[in-house]
């Protein structure tokens, strides 16, 4: 599985990419909304760990939305927002709340794994929300 992790924060981008390399996940890490969308168009990813709040007034949910559209590249959107909009779950497949442990981020890829791949979806972590209203195919 590869994942690409759009994080501003070098420290929380290092910690998440190690605890996922630690489970035989290929990882790409972004900065940024621009970073991201370059390695995009480059690498074909399963999946988009993105944090909804970038550096610069950049928008994760926007971002969200721009990978799916034009890459096909479902995401997990993490946050420590309370609230997102409604509609979120037409563009993102699920939500991970912050803070989370490393094994919280393990537990919610693999849900998210499950959920991609049509199996059933284990328990995740109290921090994850998965939505099943949007079409995956």
């Amino acid at each position: 599985m590869q994942i690409l992790i759009v994080e501003d924060d070098a420290i929380v981008a290092h910690d998440v990419e190690e605890t996922l390399r630690t489970t035989g996940v290929e990882v790409y890490v972004a900065a940024n909304a621009d970073d991201a969308l370059s390695l995009a168009e480059r690498t074909a990813f399963d999946l988009a760990l993105l944090d909804v709040r970038l550096g610069y007034g950049e928008s994760g949910l926007m971002l969200a939305e721009m990978l799916l559209e034009r890459h096909a590249i479902p995401s997990l959107l993490v946050t420590g927002l309370g609230e997102l909009p409604e509609h979120v779950g037409s563009y993102a497949l699920g939500v991970l709340a912050k803070p989370f442990s490393p094994g919280d981020l393990v537990s919610a890829v693999q849900a998210v794994r499950s959920a991609l791949t049509g199996q059933t979806v284990p328990a995740g972590p109290a921090g994850l929300t998965l939505f099943s209203g949007r079409d995956r195919s």
